[in-house]
């Protein structure tokens, strides 16, 4: 037996040579939140809301030549989802990312499975990291990447739900019913196929990035399928101590029955001041024209939308925003003490007309949102956030939300984080 031991053990240590390397890690992040208006407006006969939820995960990694290996367990939960004494687990325990990457050159690689697919801001793709689940794609991706600062992905997808039928064999349908209540156009609905070429280019004092997009929902029988398509350009440009970023994104094709035809642009500056780098930006995404044959709302995709229209998720996470969106914002990040406080401010409009109940176009102008972040580290692998946020949100806000009843005089959030990312190989 000590002989078959030492086997193992030998047979453990050559997976650890120097043409391969193998790095095991984890994370543990709780959050805890006061809800008092986060997404809409609360009414006065409703009370706020506070819970705890943790995300736990373990990050596994495994490197050789020409191979590249990713799986990360991942448990999310709400405090108190199970009971102290509970032999039925209501947590959502599973895989956050299970890839393959298999390198053909050292420039030229194919990467497949489950993986976050993330690029630039995180306007169009992104991982989503701070809600506890995060967003994945079950993706299959080539990648030309040089050290000349060119890079080059092309990727697809195809999904099916397995409760259309019974076992994989007998799928003969190809329908992929929507998640959620609200159709697959919805934030949180499940395209059927997604087509997609990325390309990047860095130069000393600036970059350009060109997206292609397209993804197929469906809406209704198994050949009904609408196929949208998204172009979109960014780039960003370094002038001594001001930094200009510039994008724009058009979106056409089918939206259901609709023909489609929507569009987007931002505009920001960075500039560095003696005491905080200061940002100044403007972004506009296309509403629903009333008096249009067509749909032209824009829609972000699979962007971390969270971090672009103000931490309290009014806009496009998890809701749709028909009445379109302009956000004038400043942004900036001071030192204190040992950690940081990083501040943003946005004033919000819409950006196509909306009508109230009686008929009427309403105001533009949504509201005014503050938001708050501390951050500190603390020690080696942890790391302590505090956020406050306050909207203070117009008559139209209300009127957009869909909401008839009286609203209370003050909607905020409050929450502080704790996250640990330990290395234990």
């Amino acid at each position: 037996m000590k002989n078959a031991y030492l086997i193992i053990t030998a047979l453990v240590i050559s997976c650890f040579s120097a043409k391969a390397q193998f790095s095991l890690s984890g994370e543990v992040n709780v959050r805890g939140e006061y809800r008092n208006g986060f997404k809409r407006p609360i009414l006065e006969s409703q009370d706020p809301a506070f819970f705890i939820e943790q995300r736990t995960r373990l990050y596994a990694n495994y490197k050789m030549e020409d191979l590249e290996v990713q799986v990360d367990l991942q448990d999310v939960r709400m405090w108190g989802e199970d009971g102290i004494v509970d032999k039925d687990y209501s947590g959502s325990f599973g895989i956050s990312q299970a890839w393959a990457r298999y390198y053909m050159t050292s420039n030229l690689s194919m990467k497949m499975g489950r993986q976050i697919i993330s690029y630039d801001n995180q306007r169009m793709f992104g991982g989503l990291e701070w809600a506890m689940q995060g967003l994945r794609h079950d993706a299959l991706l080539f990648m030309y990447e040089d050290t000349l600062g060119l890079k080059i992905h092309v990727g697809g997808a195809f999904n099916q739900n397995p409760t259309t039928g019974g076992e994989p064999v007998r799928l003969t349908g190809t329908y992929y019913p929507s998640f959620t209540g609200n159709g697959p156009y919805h934030a949180t609905g499940n395209y059927k196929h997604m087509e997609y070429a990325y390309l990047n280019k860095k130069f000393s004092a600036a970059s350009l990035s060109l997206y292609l997009i397209n993804d197929a929902r469906q809406y209704g029988l198994e050949d009904s399928v609408a196929n949208r398509q998204s172009y979109g350009l960014m780039g960003m440009k370094k002038l001594g101590g001001l930094t200009l970023n510039a994008e724009g994104f058009y979106q056409g094709g089918k939206m259901g029955l609709s023909d489609l035809s929507a569009y987007m642009f931002s505009l920001s500056g960075t500039a560095k001041t003696s005491i905080t780098p200061l940002t100044i930006g403007y972004d506009y995404l296309s509403g629903q024209d009333t008096s249009s044959e067509k749909a032209t709302a824009f829609a972000p995709l699979f962007g971390t939308n969270h971090a672009l229209y103000g931490f309290m998720d009014y806009f496009y996470v998890g809701n749709g925003h028909l009445g379109g969106l302009q956000d004038i914002y400043l942004k900036t990040k001071f030192k204190v003490g040992k950690g940081a406080l990083l501040g943003h401010l946005h004033y919000f409009l819409t950006a196509a007309d909306v009508m109230d109940g009686a008929g009427a176009t309403i105001d533009k102008g949504l509201g005014t949102e503050v938001d708050l972040v501390y951050v500190r580290k603390l020690g080696a692998s942890g790391t302590l956030k505090v956020g406050y946020s306050q909207m203070f949100a117009t008559d139209s806000m209300e009127t957009v939300k869909g909401i008839t009843s009286e609203t209370a005089s003050i909607n905020n959030w409050a929450w502080v984080q704790l996250i640990f990312k330990p290395k234990f190989i």
